[in-house]
C-alpha cells in the first residue's frame, strides 16, 4: 500500500504541504514558508484585547411605594 501526501491528494487550494520547504524557499528568510498567514498579514506585539464596552448589571431597586392593587380574580 502506497501512502499519499496531501499535495497529491487535495486540489482544492487551501491545504499545503506538510512536508520541509522547498529551494524557494532556502534564501528568502521566511520562517515558516508552509503558513500563507505569515506571508498576508503582519505580525504585532503585545495588544491587548478592547475593554468590553457592556454596562455593568448593578441590582436597582425600586423605590416607590408598593400598590395593593391584585391581578388575582
Amino acid at each position: 500500500m502506497r501512502s499519499w501526501c496531501l499535495c497529491q491528494i487535495c486540489t482544492c487550494g487551501r491545504h499545503h504541504c506538510p512536508h520541509g520547504t522547498t529551494r524557494i524557499y532556502e534564501n528568502s528568510g521566511i520562517s515558516c514558508p508552509t503558513t500563507e498567514y505569515l506571508e498576508k498579514y503582519p505580525t504585532y506585539g503585545n495588544v491587548l484585547p478592547p475593554q468590553s464596552l457592556k454596562p455593568k448589571q448593578e441590582f436597582r431597586p425600586c423605590r416607590r411605594k408598593m400598590e395593593g392593587i391584585t391581578t388575582f380574580k
